[in-house]
């Protein structure tokens, strides 16, 4: 799984969400130095999100591979709901610092917090593994890039694992993180952590 390169709203620390945000410069430049990355993991088959700064990252990325990218909804970011476009502390000084601690929190009682009007961490982590798996299971590849976003790659590794802790640059722009499916275990991914 590969993260977005930058957006000036990744820059200005604001809440994208599923605002179609364009990559800027520094975007640009950092799917552009994934290509070399992406040859050298032998990448048969391209997945991506279908919001621009994913889908015009993993075209920069692959662009030499001469692959189909082919775009899925359901790898878009999670729905943010009314703080999409606000800062971490624009959403403190509307919400309270509690509403940014819900959200990060991915014990069981708290995967049903969802900003207002966005969705839960649920239903976003439904998704997800919906849509890794059924990439996992019928793409008929070996090795599969998928081209998507911070909350979502995080979120992977809750999914089919334990996850990691909160950590702001983990899942940082231009990161690729290594899952692993087995037909042993068809419904598991297994998290292996960054690549790059």
């Amino acid at each position: 799984m590969v993260r977005h390169g930058e957006t000036d709203w990744n820059k200005a620390h604001r809440f994208q969400g599923q605002t179609d945000v364009p990559l800027n410069l520094k975007g640009q430049e950092q799917a552009l130095a994934l290509a070399p990355i992406m040859s050298q993991l032998q990448i048969e088959a391209v997945y991506t999100s279908s919001l621009m700064r994913a889908w015009k990252s993993a075209e920069i990325a692959t662009q030499e591979l001469n692959l189909t990218v082919n775009r899925d909804e359901r790898l878009r970011e999670t729905n943010l709901g009314v703080v999409e476009g606000l800062t971490f502390e624009e959403i403190v000084t509307c919400f309270g610092e509690a509403m940014i601690k819900n959200w990060r929190d991915y014990d069981e009682r708290l995967l049903d917090f969802g900003f207002p009007e966005g969705e839960t961490k649920r239903q976003m982590m439904i998704r997800i593994r919906t849509v890794m798996l059924d990439i996992a299971q019928s793409s008929n590849r070996k090795n599969i890039a998928v081209f998507a976003h911070g909350m979502v790659m995080r979120a992977m590794t809750y999914v089919f694992g334990s996850g990691i802790p909160w950590e702001q640059h983990a899942f940082s722009n231009g990161a690729v993180h290594h899952f692993i499916w087995s037909d042993d275990q068809p419904e598991f991914l297994t998290y292996k952590g960054r690549r790059n």
